[in-house]
């Protein structure tokens, strides 16, 4: 059974996300880069997150009210001030659709398909999932390098 867990790229996230911004160009080395946009939140957080996956195998980006997409019907929630939003950054663990992808590349047993994560990021506005290979990188930034 698929279920949604907090993921902490960085200890301080637990807040809402106002937006996603994200960009993917084909190449060789190419990567998905995706920046959301905790700036934009009033009384939010000063800084974005920038997050790149330099592995990602597939991509879903749709609005937020949307819900064509299936997900977990428990989502967890931010804490404190920002407790009615979903938490920004989450993983699906058991996902199908990452399962889909590490049956394809991988033969059965193989660790190898472990590294294959299903990444779930909403915003008040978008929801970005990306199944990735390996851990992404992570850091602030300040909204005027976004």
């Amino acid at each position: 059974m698929e279920r949604a867990r907090k993921w902490l790229p960085q200890p301080e996230i637990d807040f809402a996300c106002a937006d996603i911004s994200y960009r993917w160009a084909s190449g060789k080395g190419a990567v998905l880069v995706a920046v959301l946009h905790f700036s934009w939140v009033i009384d939010g957080f000063a800084k974005d997150l920038e997050i790149t996956f330099r592995n990602p195998l597939a991509v879903l980006c749709e609005d937020e009210s949307s819900g064509i997409t299936e997900a977990p019907e428990e989502l967890p929630k931010c804490s404190a001030k920002f407790s009615q939003w979903t938490h920004p950054t989450l993983i699906i663990e058991n996902s199908r659709w990452a399962s889909r992808y590490a049956d394809r590349k991988y033969s059965e047993n193989d660790p190898r398909g472990a590294t294959i994560t299903h990444y779930f990021l909403i915003s008040m506005n978008e929801l970005l999932q990306v199944i990735n290979e390996g851990e992404p990188e992570t850091r602030w930034i300040t909204p005027a390098d976004a």
